[in-house]
């Protein structure tokens, strides 16, 4: 599955890239190019404009309507796509510009020495860099925040799919 996403729904797409999937997001996108990279490359729109999402089922997209606080759209779209809410660094994609991460280990850490502080080099052995935008990601400590977000929208994901 990939995913075109519309100017309104960037915390959706971020939370798309961490979970691994090929998420195409610009916050200055018009509806005529998401319709139109949706239909060329195949992805799946989505959308919070009411109107958008209309044109995309008359031109029989693939689209979905989220609506919600950021917590209700992440949960709606993990559950109508079953997608699980883990992220596991090792397939996520860069959540800046959506491109494909590496891992770093420690035999090839100088290579990026010179884009993080000194602190974060000598703390940690395992990052991942982007191989377009060359943004570097490590398990820091926000990584525990990561974790219990995802558990809260598994628990909001289990509620949706109570009948």
């Amino acid at each position: 599955m990939r995913f075109v996403v519309d100017a309104m729904l960037g915390k959706v797409a971020i939370w798309l890239r961490l979970a691994g999937y090929d998420t195409l997001y610009s916050g200055t996108l018009d509806d005529d190019d998401a319709l139109v990279i949706s239909a060329e490359e195949d992805r799946i729109l989505l959308t919070a404009d009411e109107e958008l999402h209309q044109r995309a089922v008359e031109r029989d997209l693939p689209t979905m309507l989220v609506r919600g606080s950021v917590d209700e759209k992440v949960a709606a779209v993990f559950h109508k796509f079953q997608i699980s809410a883990i992220i596991d660094p090792s397939k996520a994609r860069c959540s800046k510009c959506n491109g494909k991460l590496r891992r770093i280990n420690t035999e090839q850490k100088e290579e990026i020495r010179d884009l993080v502080h000194e602190n974060t080099y000598e703390c940690y052995d395992t990052f991942w860099l982007c191989g377009d935008c060359h943004s570097v990601f490590f398990q820091g400590g926000y990584w525990e925040n990561i974790r219990k977000y995802m558990h809260r929208i598994t628990s909001m994901i289990e509620k949706l799919s109570k009948p």
